[in-house]
């Protein structure tokens, strides 16, 4: 049986519904006694529900059975029910489902993954346990682009559909905020995922809210970055919505007070220092990606313990990140390893594919580091410019004197807070060093069209520059063409607080 998504009712033959189990009135009856009991029409039951009027139809006819517990409840409140009327409103619904009847099928199913998917158990064990408890109301799943954020939310998802409807008894619901243009569009994505539809004499935003606040169940909003405006409105909700938690994804924190942040680092790769066996290196998760990805590309591909060091240096130096070894990974029918790892050590901001059911802003590393920067406000972008200069790291110092902050309008600590909010620095290397590197050479690449910037990042390894910020307007100046020039190796050297 499906689901009638403009109620969210099971659908039943009409007139089946008058007596339902082996006693008792059924609940349509029910529902149109008490209705008649209020003076109310169906019209306006419906109003103080946040239902349609052909929803109360089709529930006191028998075209409909076995509503959702938020639905019942949402008609019990409308109606004024308390005590044992409200229960043998509950109860009727109880007795309409059928012993044989099949599970209800889940009220929004969640969109299918084209890859398998890759160890994340520390991330997705702390992720469940956050949002089964009874703390967290609001989690974001926080990374650069292309770490893998939306496939873990959907894997987190799962489970907890899974759980039997517990804690979520009126569903798992996916938003997919990508295509929205602007915050103000965030609620209208919501009340669409939830088949609600605006009334008249009800705002959708009033609806909405009526609709939630009864319900005890988890959406979730997946990219979000782009619309961090509309954070205040998910404040509002979460404030009139007691039942109600959201998952989010996103490249920036939303910075609500509600908010608990798990950010989401690149997988682990091999340890550069010790020898490794052809299974040993299979069963670290960046190499398991990739190869799964290559045979994917072509069916021939097999780790081996001649490719092995050459997969290991490659997962190394994406350091990595999902969708740098999705890329790279591409070219395995063309490449092999240790040309891959060549190529991508010259080429790096270009590594790319045409696939189409991938969004633009994930077709390159340098178009998910480009989607990531026009999201900044325009001083945040000068500063992460100027940070570009370093080839490894930065103390606080080095880097207010390099980036004149101040000049900027920006207080040091609250810049770079900033651009670590939205996942484009860290103030420490996250645990066993996986950081966000491939994207920072990406940026210094990209970035690297000024003269003044090339002469500061070969000067960087040693002590802070002492002769002052740079020069004003010459951040303007360093958004040179991607590959312009090739970005500097790392140095091995000299001080560094791990700021990535």
């Amino acid at each position: 049986m499906a689901i009638d998504p403009s109620v969210g009712l099971l659908p039943q033959r009409r007139g089946s519904g008058e007596r339902a189990g082996t006693g008792g009135a059924s609940f349509g009856a029910l529902l149109r006694r008490h209705r008649l009991a209020a003076g109310l029409s169906q019209e306006a039951l419906a109003e103080r529900a946040g239902l349609s009027a052909r929803a109360i139809s089709a529930l006191e006819h028998g075209e409909r059975r076995a509503p959702y517990r938020a639905t019942v409840q949402a008609l019990a409140a409308a109606l004024g029910l308390t005590g044992p009327e409200r229960a043998a409103l509950e109860d009727a619904v109880s007795r309409s489902r059928s012993p044989r009847a099949a599970p209800e099928p889940a009220p929004n199913p969640l969109p299918s993954s084209p890859t398998p998917f890759v160890d994340r158990t520390a991330e997705r064990e702390a992720a469940l346990k956050l949002l089964r408890g009874d703390g967290v109301r609001l989690l974001t799943l926080t990374g650069p682009g292309g770490v893998g954020k939306t496939r873990l939310a959907l894997e987190v998802a799962r489970d907890l559909q899974e759980d039997g409807g517990a804690p979520f008894p009126d569903g798992v619901w996916f938003v997919d905020l990508a295509p929205l243009r602007g915050p103000e569009c965030v609620l209208d994505a919501i009340a669409h995922t939830l088949h609600l539809h605006e009334h008249e004499r009800q705002p959708l935003p009033v609806a909405l809210r009526a609709h939630l606040r009864a319900s005890r169940c988890l959406l979730v909003l997946d990219n979000f970055e782009h619309l961090l405006a509309a954070a205040a409105q998910l404040a509002d909700l979460l404030a009139a919505c007691p039942g109600l938690k959201l998952l989010a994804t996103s490249r920036s924190r939303l910075r609500l007070r509600w908010e608990h942040s798990l950010p989401l680092p690149p997988l682990a790769v091999p340890d550069a220092t010790a020898v490794h066996t052809t299974e040993a290196l299979a069963a670290a998760p960046a190499v398991a990606l990739f190869v799964e990805r290559a045979r994917a590309s072509n069916p021939a591909f097999a780790l081996t313990a001649a490719n092995g060091p050459a997969v290991a240096a490659l997962c190394r130096h994406l350091e990595g990140l999902p969708l740098a070894l999705e890329l790279a990974a591409s070219r395995a029918g063309v490449l092999t390893p240790a040309e891959m790892l060549a190529w991508a050590e010259r080429r790096l901001p270009v590594l790319g594919w045409d696939a189409p059911d991938v969004p633009a802003r994930q077709r390159s590393l340098g178009a998910t580091l480009a989607w990531s920067y026009v999201l900044l406000p325009a001083t945040e972008q000068a500063l992460l410019r100027r940070l570009a200069v370093f080839a490894g790291g930065w103390t606080g110092a080095a880097a207010e004197a390099v980036t004149g902050a101040r000049e900027l309008g920006l207080d040091p600590l609250e810049g770079l807070t900033r651009l670590s909010d939205a996942s484009l620095a860290h103030a420490r290397p996250p645990p066993g060093g996986r950081g966000s590197g491939c994207l920072r050479r990406c940026g210094s690449s990209r970035w690297s069209g000024c003269r003044r910037a090339a002469n500061e990042r070969r000067s960087s390894a040693g002590t802070p520059p002492t002769s002052g910020p740079w020069p004003s307007g010459c951040g303007r100046s360093c958004g040179g063409p991607a590959g312009r020039r090739p970005w500097p190796r790392r140095r091995r050297s000299g001080p560094t607080s791990g700021r990535r």
